[in-house]
């Protein structure tokens, strides 16, 4: 059948009005809900947006810690050989002194005395309480220079002991091996172990009063 061209306008209008009606949302009805489980997993998994960029470089930063532990310091100090008189003899006991240490040092740590404690029972000192003295070292060589009051304040008896003392003392240090004595730089006439006297500059060694050490003592 054909129809006049108005009315075949007029009817492609009503038709076009019913399929866009068919489309929208019905004002009434139920709705249906679906179970997950029935969801195409591709439809059912959640998106996700990835968002890419450029290389960030950083730059880590070390926070110092404060410690509670105290900081100690260290002293350096040495251990030296000093010779004192029990009976008729000399014998060593060790003490510590500051590091670097002279000959000059050990001799006045001779002459402070005994250490406090079990170690001095029985010791006793030949050398003066106010002896005082001073150490020249040369090629091996220890030239101690006493003071003019030496010889009357030690009696003849114990200068024997005390210049083993010294002598005995100095030489168990490294790099001396000898003593000489003198008095403002003159040479001087000292006892040796055995009681003989050397002549004024003389040199002395441990040797010369290793008679006054210890059975197993020795120089």
């Amino acid at each position: 059948m054909i129809f006049p061209p108005r009315l075949t306008y007029t009817l492609m209008g009503i038709l076009g009005i019913s399929s866009l009606l068919s489309c929208t949302i019905p004002d009434s009805g139920s709705v249906q809900y679906v179970d997950p489980a029935n969801i195409p997993y591709e439809l059912n998994t959640p998106s996700t947006t990835t968002i890419t960029t450029g290389t960030s470089t950083s730059t880590s930063i070390a926070i110092p810690i404060e410690s509670s532990t105290p900081e100690t310091s260290t002293i350096p100090v040495e251990s030296v050989s000093l010779f004192f008189v029990v009976a008729n003899q000399v014998i060593p006991i060790e003490r510590f002194i500051l590091s670097p240490v002279t000959p000059t040092q050990v001799l006045l740590a001779l002459s402070e005395g005994l250490p406090e404690g079990d170690v001095a029972i029985g010791l006793r000192n030949a050398l003066p309480d106010d002896f005082l003295v001073l150490v020249n070292l040369q090629r091996g060589i220890a030239t101690v220079d006493l003071s003019p009051t030496f010889s009357s304040e030690v009696p003849g008896v114990e200068q024997r002991l005390a210049i083993a003392q010294i002598v005995l003392t100095l030489t168990r240090r490294s790099g001396i091996g000898q003593v000489a004595f003198t008095t403002n730089g003159r040479p001087q006439i000292v006892p040796r172990g055995r009681g003989d006297l050397t002549s004024a500059g003389d040199l002395v060694t441990c040797e010369d009063y290793s008679n006054l050490l210890p059975a197993g003592f020795s120089c």
